[in-house]
């Protein structure tokens, strides 16, 4: 994917660049906030119901895909933990760099909020759910975050998984916080409803409008602040309907 570029978190002129862009907006008096999203490292394991699409099996964590090895990242952990990493014969194995990316990107975040926060505003994300999928996949251990709201991309059919799966992964994101954050759900709509078991790219599967109610109602029993609509001009009238018949139920547990 020609888009898909990443910087390496590690480096200080990552973020310069992001310190004065998200700094400058936040100065703006009509925002309210800065939203994050693809704040994490390319994915080192794709979403399972994206295996199929770009003819990938990624079962396991393989070298071709896990990052970052620039020369900043291998001699700062080095440093840190005296392991020479691009002499292990299985990196994957390692807790340690394992964690040394994860505390590469809390960092990122943590000096960012710190930008944000300045301004007077608020600083939240878009992020893999669990953290125990983002960890593993993207190393996003976003439970450790300085956010003041956390919005986890909670697709089911990327993991797939039935709607209600978006219930049990929500009671582990609210846990992960210790309930001190709020957590907004986000759901992935389906834009073509009558194609959707025809559809072979699951990037066009999602939410059907039979299903919209059940993501709801899972996501407030277990625990959200309330849900987010990534992809809202995805929505039918169908969908409209569900939708405005789930928001206003009482999810308020006796």
């Amino acid at each position: 994917m020609d888009y898909y570029k990443f910087l390496c978190p590690n480096k200080e002129g990552t973020y310069k660049f992001l310190s004065e862009l998200y700094g400058s907006v936040a100065a703006v008096e009509e925002i309210d906030g800065i939203h994050l999203d693809y704040i994490r490292f390319p994915d080192v394991i794709l979403a399972e119901g994206l295996w199929d699409k770009y003819g990938l099996v990624m079962d396991q964590e393989f070298p071709e895909y896990d990052y970052c090895y620039c020369d900043t990242c291998t001699s700062d952990f080095k440093e840190q933990t005296g392991i020479a990493i691009k002499e292990v014969e299985d990196a994957s194995q390692v807790q340690e760099w394992k964690q040394f990316r994860y505390d590469i990107i809390t960092t990122m975040v943590g000096r960012l909020a710190k930008v944000v926060h300045k301004e007077g505003k608020e600083i939240n994300a878009a992020v893999f759910p669990g953290p125990s999928i983002a960890k593993k996949l993207v190393r996003q251990e976003w439970n450790k975050w300085d956010l003041d709201a956390v919005y986890p991309m909670n697709y089911n059919d990327f993991y797939l998984k039935n709607p209600e799966w978006v219930g049990t992964i929500v009671d582990e994101e609210v846990r992960a916080v210790e309930g001190l954050k709020p957590i907004y759900s986000g759901l992935f709509i389906c834009p073509n409803p009558e194609n959707k078991t025809q559809e072979n790219d699951p990037e066009n599967h999602g939410l059907l409008p039979s299903e919209i109610g059940t993501a709801i109602r899972a996501s407030m029993e277990n625990g959200a602040t309330g849900i987010c609509l990534f992809t809202p001009e995805r929505m039918k009238p169908e969908h409209w309907e569900a939708f405005e018949k789930a928001i206003y139920v009482d999810y308020t547990k006796e």
